[in-house]
């Protein structure tokens, strides 16, 4: 009789088969209770959202692309929530995309951990070019759309540039000391600024790649950054959002947060923010106040967006909600008081990899 034994160890399904600490099983708990919340509308998918962008068509203003930890990207349909197309290639998590129109034509540009960005046509789904050039996971991309350069980000430490027609490499911009977290132009597009998980944010001449100045002021991973109104804001690992003045390079306003700030938008007279803790923070800019909190994720928000009066957030918990951000919204405080969740500590731990422990950490998220 043949043997049908699995190889390798036996692992059941149960999280009761695994040593859990009390911290982890109360975050789970929690979790299974916040699944049930339809705060935000929420559009399921089939796996972790890591990265949003909103179609810039005027005639395709409901539509969403989004990069998921299972290796796809995806075009949805905010209204409806359906899938509208899929885009397949990647052998790895897709952890950032954006969009390039040239000729009336729109292309999609997804960024993976499998070392390689693609270029897309949307209309097709025709994969039309693959750049290969990083030794680590891609994380983050910018796109120049006047002179139709592509900036990529890797945990290989480095920045590419590229020529979106053809496709060549044009530079490579070095000088942080570990990997890319998020990378953004000034509105002139003469800059690229980068934000690295070493804690720095460096200023490049983007078509040469020179450095030419380096922001200190964060303790460690910086995840987001966005440059508004000659204005940069950062957001960070060490728990807060800093703003930071371009003149000066300076941070002139900090914001404190209870767990890590993985993204942000600044909308007017207001921040908001995304963090490790599954809230979302809206702060009021005059005076550092926050003033509301959405609450309705049971994991990370990892990325959000906004057109109009809403906010999109995607997240870990693999769904994509929806926020009004009417002045009457964002100024009505959270009903359901008893929802509210403190963020749970986290235990400082001698890490000598090469990793820090927000990577070892992100890792282990995307990988479960």
């Amino acid at each position: 009789m043949t043997d049908k034994t699995p190889v390798g160890p036996q692992i059941g399904n149960s999280a009761d088969h695994f040593f859990q600490s009390d911290s982890d099983l109360a975050t789970q708990e929690r979790r299974t209770a916040k699944r049930e919340n339809k705060a935000g509308d929420p559009i399921e998918c089939t796996s972790k959202v890591l990265c949003l962008v909103l179609s810039e068509k005027a005639e395709e203003s409901e539509y969403a692309y989004i990069g998921e930890s299972g290796f796809i990207a995806k075009r949805i349909n905010l209204l409806t929530g359906k899938t509208t197309k899929v885009f397949k290639g990647h052998t790895g998590p897709v952890t950032c995309l954006g969009l390039w129109y040239k000729d009336n034509d729109e292309y999609l540009i997804t960024g993976s951990w499998d070392k390689t960005l693609i270029k897309w046509n949307t209309k097709t789904k025709e994969s039309i070019h693959t750049f290969v050039a990083h030794t680590d996971f891609v994380k983050s991309l910018a796109i120049s759309h006047f002179a139709s350069i592509l900036y990529s980000g890797s945990s290989d430490n480095f920045i590419y540039s590229w020529n979106l027609v053809t496709g060549e490499q044009l530079q490579k911009f070095k000088g942080h000391s570990r990997g890319i977290e998020d990378l953004a132009l000034d509105e002139t597009e003469t800059f690229l600024f980068s934000a690295s998980s070493d804690g720095y944010i460096r200023k490049w001449n983007a078509n040469t790649g020179e450095c030419s100045h380096v922001f200190k002021g964060h303790l460690t991973s910086v995840y987001a950054l966005k440059i508004f109104n000659e204005e940069m804001w950062t957001a960070s690992a060490d728990k807060t959002v800093k703003r930071w003045d371009l003149e000066t390079g300076e941070p002139d306003t900090t914001l404190a947060h209870p767990d890590f700030v993985k993204c942000l938008v600044v909308i007017g007279p207001y921040v908001i923010t995304g963090s490790r803790d599954e809230n979302i923070r809206i702060f009021e800019i005059g005076n550092g106040d926050m003033i509301n909190k959405f609450e309705g994720h049971f994991d990370e928000v990892a990325c959000m967006a906004v057109r109009g009066i809403t906010l999109y957030t995607g997240s870990l918990d693999c769904t994509i909600r929806k926020w009004s951000i009417a002045e009457e919204d964002i100024r009505t405080k959270t009903e359901n008081k008893k929802s509210l969740q403190k963020s749970i500590p986290i235990k400082k731990e001698v890490n000598s990899s090469l990793l820090t422990e927000e990577e070892e950490r992100e890792l282990a998220e995307l990988m479960e």
